[in-house]
Protein backbone atom coordinates (compact mmCIF):
# COMPACT_ATOMS: atom_id res chain seq x y z
CA UNK A 1 0.00 0.00 0.00
CA UNK A 2 2.90 2.60 1.06
CA UNK A 3 4.34 1.85 -2.62
CA UNK A 4 0.99 3.19 -4.17
CA UNK A 5 0.67 6.17 -2.50
CA UNK A 6 4.15 6.77 -3.49
CA UNK A 7 3.61 6.03 -7.02
CA UNK A 8 0.62 7.87 -7.17
CA UNK A 9 2.08 11.10 -5.26
CA UNK A 10 5.38 10.67 -8.01
CA UNK A 11 3.11 10.33 -10.85
CA UNK A 12 0.75 13.85 -10.21
CA UNK A 13 3.80 15.58 -9.54
CA UNK A 14 5.34 14.73 -12.68
CA UNK A 15 1.80 15.63 -14.18
CA UNK A 16 2.23 18.94 -12.17
CA UNK A 17 5.69 19.79 -13.69
CA UNK A 18 4.57 18.50 -17.04
CA UNK A 19 1.90 21.60 -16.93
CA UNK A 20 4.11 23.65 -15.81
CA UNK A 21 7.04 22.86 -18.46
CA UNK A 22 3.66 23.41 -21.49
CA UNK A 23 2.89 26.97 -19.79
CA UNK A 24 7.20 27.69 -19.59
CA UNK A 25 7.13 26.59 -23.03
CA UNK A 26 4.14 29.10 -24.22
CA UNK A 27 5.92 31.92 -22.20
CA UNK A 28 8.98 31.46 -23.99
CA UNK A 29 7.53 30.95 -27.34
CA UNK A 30 6.00 34.18 -26.86
CA UNK A 31 9.01 35.83 -25.45
CA UNK A 32 10.73 34.77 -28.70
CA UNK A 33 9.09 36.78 -30.67
CA UNK A 34 8.94 40.08 -28.49
CA UNK A 35 12.99 39.99 -29.02
CA UNK A 36 12.81 39.36 -33.10
CA UNK A 37 11.70 43.26 -34.78
CA UNK A 38 9.58 45.06 -34.18
CA UNK A 39 10.80 44.28 -30.73
CA UNK A 40 8.25 44.36 -27.40
CA UNK A 41 11.05 44.51 -24.47
CA UNK A 42 8.01 44.89 -21.64
CA UNK A 43 6.75 41.57 -23.13
CA UNK A 44 9.88 39.66 -23.86
CA UNK A 45 11.40 39.85 -20.17
CA UNK A 46 7.85 39.66 -18.59
CA UNK A 47 7.57 36.52 -20.64
CA UNK A 48 10.78 35.62 -19.89
CA UNK A 49 10.52 36.20 -15.78
CA UNK A 50 7.71 33.59 -16.02
CA UNK A 51 8.65 30.98 -17.84
CA UNK A 52 12.03 31.16 -15.94
CA UNK A 53 9.43 30.31 -13.04
CA UNK A 54 7.01 27.98 -13.90
CA UNK A 55 10.77 25.87 -14.91
CA UNK A 56 12.09 26.04 -11.57
CA UNK A 57 8.36 25.27 -10.68
CA UNK A 58 7.89 22.03 -12.98
CA UNK A 59 11.61 20.76 -11.56
CA UNK A 60 10.89 21.00 -8.27
CA UNK A 61 7.28 19.04 -8.86
CA UNK A 62 9.47 16.38 -10.23
CA UNK A 63 11.54 16.28 -7.71
CA UNK A 64 8.71 16.90 -4.93
CA UNK A 65 10.01 19.64 -3.57
CA UNK A 66 7.74 22.62 -1.73
CA UNK A 67 7.38 25.80 -3.60
CA UNK A 68 5.10 29.40 -2.97
CA UNK A 69 4.31 31.60 -5.30
CA UNK A 70 6.40 34.09 -3.91
CA UNK A 71 8.81 35.22 -6.61
CA UNK A 72 11.89 35.77 -4.06
CA UNK A 73 11.06 32.43 -2.96
CA UNK A 74 11.56 30.63 -6.35
CA UNK A 75 14.65 32.66 -6.89
CA UNK A 76 15.64 31.40 -3.79
CA UNK A 77 14.28 27.79 -4.63
CA UNK A 78 15.89 28.23 -8.03
CA UNK A 79 19.48 28.43 -5.84
CA UNK A 80 18.83 25.61 -4.04
CA UNK A 81 18.31 23.24 -7.29
CA UNK A 82 21.38 24.34 -8.51
CA UNK A 83 23.23 23.60 -4.78
CA UNK A 84 21.67 20.12 -4.99
CA UNK A 85 23.05 19.50 -8.34
CA UNK A 86 19.51 19.19 -9.71
CA UNK A 87 19.86 21.54 -12.50
CA UNK A 88 23.78 22.58 -14.01
CA UNK A 89 22.55 26.45 -13.65
CA UNK A 90 21.61 28.55 -11.08
CA UNK A 91 18.82 31.02 -12.36
CA UNK A 92 18.55 32.73 -9.06
CA UNK A 93 20.30 36.45 -10.57
CA UNK A 94 18.44 36.15 -13.68
CA UNK A 95 15.11 35.88 -12.38
CA UNK A 96 15.78 38.65 -10.02
CA UNK A 97 16.44 40.87 -12.29
CA UNK A 98 14.44 39.86 -14.76
CA UNK A 99 11.69 40.77 -11.82
CA UNK A 100 13.20 43.98 -11.53
CA UNK A 101 12.93 44.92 -15.25
CA UNK A 102 9.04 43.27 -14.96
CA UNK A 103 8.47 45.25 -11.94
CA UNK A 104 10.11 48.54 -13.90
CA UNK A 105 7.65 47.91 -17.02
CA UNK A 106 4.54 47.50 -14.60
CA UNK A 107 4.96 50.54 -12.68
CA UNK A 108 5.38 52.67 -16.04
CA UNK A 109 9.06 53.45 -15.03
CA UNK A 110 11.11 51.44 -17.80
CA UNK A 111 14.59 52.82 -18.01
CA UNK A 112 17.53 52.20 -19.26
CA UNK A 113 18.21 48.61 -17.98
CA UNK A 114 15.61 47.71 -20.01
CA UNK A 115 16.95 49.98 -23.25
CA UNK A 116 19.72 47.99 -22.91
CA UNK A 117 18.54 44.17 -21.86
CA UNK A 118 19.59 41.81 -24.57
CA UNK A 119 16.35 40.10 -24.80
CA UNK A 120 17.96 37.70 -27.36
CA UNK A 121 20.32 36.22 -24.96
CA UNK A 122 17.48 36.19 -21.78
CA UNK A 123 15.36 34.03 -25.18
CA UNK A 124 18.22 31.92 -26.08
CA UNK A 125 19.43 31.34 -22.15
CA UNK A 126 15.45 30.69 -21.02
CA UNK A 127 15.53 28.25 -24.08
CA UNK A 128 18.74 26.28 -22.87
CA UNK A 129 17.57 25.91 -19.01
CA UNK A 130 13.82 24.47 -20.16
CA UNK A 131 15.21 22.14 -22.55
CA UNK A 132 17.52 20.61 -19.22
CA UNK A 133 14.61 20.69 -17.20
CA UNK A 134 12.37 19.33 -19.71
CA UNK A 135 15.06 16.14 -20.19
CA UNK A 136 14.55 15.81 -16.44
CA UNK A 137 11.11 15.40 -16.36
CA UNK A 138 11.18 13.04 -19.45
CA UNK A 139 13.72 10.77 -17.37
CA UNK A 140 11.70 10.43 -14.66
CA UNK A 141 8.85 9.29 -16.78
CA UNK A 142 10.63 7.03 -18.20
CA UNK A 143 10.70 8.89 -21.59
Amino acid sequence: MRILCLTIVVSMSLKAAREHLKIAKKQWERASSDAWAPEDPASCVTNVFYSYENIVVAVAEAHGKKWTRNHYEKAELAEKLAEAGIVSVNVKDVILELNDLRKDVSYGEPGNALANADLEQYVADVEGFFNEVEAIVNALEGV
